[in-house]
């Protein structure tokens, strides 16, 4: 993804199984890396009645800078936040824009998305990484 200037918005993606793999991961960025698009293999919930039943599937992205807390004072810190912010704000928007034109990778699985299910919660000194956690739910049959 490409901000409006032509820039990457992330210079290392990745995918984890679980939080312990996402420590060892990000132990081992550095900052020169910034900004980083983690995505966690997706949790399947099952809902609904018997005639009914569906899967609730739980997405999760990781937006996140490497800090190195001694080069920052209480407002460049905050400054992250708000850099990653708007990142995972363009990351949302590209997803609602491919729902919209149908346009999603693995046939339109975008279609399944509950838009009313996502939320966007800061992540603060997770291994020397702050940013932001993206979670999405999509909604489909068993």
């Amino acid at each position: 993804m490409l901000d409006q200037n032509g820039k990457k918005l992330f210079n290392y993606s990745n995918m984890v199984v679980d939080d312990s793999e996402l420590n060892l991961l990000l132990k081992e960025r550095v900052e020169e890396d910034n900004t980083y698009l983690i995505s966690v293999v997706p949790s399947f919930r099952g809902k609904g009645e018997e005639d009914n039943a569906k899967w609730d599937n739980v997405l999760m992205f990781f937006i996140l800078d490497k800090t190195d807390y001694s080069e920052h004072d209480r407002d460049s810190f905050l400054n992250i936040f708000v850099n990653t912010q708007a990142k995972a704000q363009a990351f949302i928007d590209k997803l609602l824009e491919d729902k919209q034109n149908n346009q999603s990778l693995f046939c339109g699985f975008l279609n399944w998305l509950q838009e009313d299910s996502i939320s966007v919660d800061p992540v603060w000194k997770k291994m020397d990484c702050n940013g932001w956690l993206i979670e999405i739910n999509l909604e489909t049959s068993l």
